[in-house]
């Protein structure tokens, strides 16, 4: 089950920015800690109320199968109620590098406001950029994430939503030292990152060539804005027409894509797996084994139908309703399986 914090009385940072297309203030408790408020989508047309409850359960089940998910609770803010989480960079020397800073870095041509470049955001591109910054080392997190996507049918795996989370200060002294050995110029993410932290960015840039060979310190962030899942845009009226047809329920898991490309193309998540495997059959064998050891029926379904139990009465409006949480648990299910027929 999840947690309950009324955050109402807690200070805004409305200095700080924070991205996504959802309502987010970040905020501070009473002890200093920083915290994310994020609620559910709604604009215009578009009301996806239980978004928050699916950002929560896909925390939870991500836990639970061994990924290693950012932990969401229950909040509620004055008369807004949504889903809380611990800011990752507490140090105050780290800050979280996100993805598109790599996919820019490595092409500068690429430009996801623009819709020709939404087929350029592939698997492919984000292993060459990662490879390129001498981050090979976290192709391997990308791969766990997809998986984790395929089972809670994540369609929102952008640029923004994956990242690194490195120390400034040691990556900083590294670059110096090796500005002080071979005078080239930084690379075009580390200046990005660097010139939000020091003061002289010209200095940075001058000192370092087009192409730099290095480790930067710091390691993978945990997943992150995970909410675009769990059916959080199926109406009342088509989940109970799902919960009826299986057929119905069939297709809208077939039809379900990755945001990943792969090769230019959108494939659904498993898929997409299917032709990573072909690349590395043993890795991702291994990872699927690792889920299935861990997957049990019953430990779905009991963090679904608790994951509201510590919410106040005077809150009961916002419950996951019964239906939604049946649709939740067989959703979780059907993909879990689909996900294992890949390596039997």
């Amino acid at each position: 089950m999840a947690l309950f914090y009324n955050i109402t009385d807690w200070n805004e940072k409305p200095w700080f920015s924070s991205g996504g297309t959802r309502d987010k203030q970040i905020v501070e408790d009473n002890e200093g800690q920083v915290y994310y408020f994020k609620t559910s989508i709604k604009k215009d047309v578009m009301d996806y109320k239980f978004e928050f409850w699916s950002e929560i359960i896909a925390s939870k089940i991500g836990k639970l199968l061994g990924f290693d998910t950012l932990n969401y609770e229950i909040a509620v803010r004055g008369e807004k109620i949504g889903c809380l989480s611990k800011a990752m960079n507490l140090d105050g020397e780290s800050k979280l590098i996100e993805g598109i800073s790599f996919l820019t870095g490595y092409d500068n041509s690429y430009d996801p406001e623009k819709k020709d470049s939404h087929s350029i955001y592939s698997y492919q591109f984000i292993c060459d950029s990662l490879n390129f910054f001498d981050q090979g080392r976290f192709i391997s997190d990308i791969d766990k994430i997809i998986i984790l996507d395929s089972i809670i049918g994540n369609g929102d795996r952008h640029q923004e939503n994956w990242g690194v989370i490195s120390n400034y200060k040691e990556a900083a002294n590294i670059l110096q030292k090796q500005a002080d050995k071979d005078n080239r110029l930084l690379l075009k993410i580390l200046i990005k990152v660097l010139s939000k932290v020091m003061k002289d960015k010209d200095f940075w840039k001058n000192r370092f060539s087009e192409k730099l060979s290095l480790i930067i310190p710091g390691s993978f962030a945990p997943v992150y804005d995970n909410g675009s899942c769990l059916g959080r845009e199926i109406t009342d009226q088509k989940l109970e027409q799902m919960l009826k047809d299986d057929n119905m329920f069939n297709s809208y898991i077939k039809k379900g894509k990755s945001e990943i490309h792969w090769n230019g193309g959108k494939l659904n998540h498993f898929e997409l797996i299917k032709n990573i495997s072909i690349l590395k059959t043993d890795k991702i064998k291994q990872y699927i084994t690792d889920v299935k050891q861990k997957y049990s029926e019953q430990n779905i379904e009991n963090i679904v139908k608790n994951i509201d139990l510590n919410l106040p009465k005077e809150y009961s409006d916002n419950r996951l309703p019964d239906n939604r949480k049946r649709l939740i648990i067989k959703l979780i299910n059907l993909r879990v399986n689909k996900l294992f027929e890949l390596v039997r």
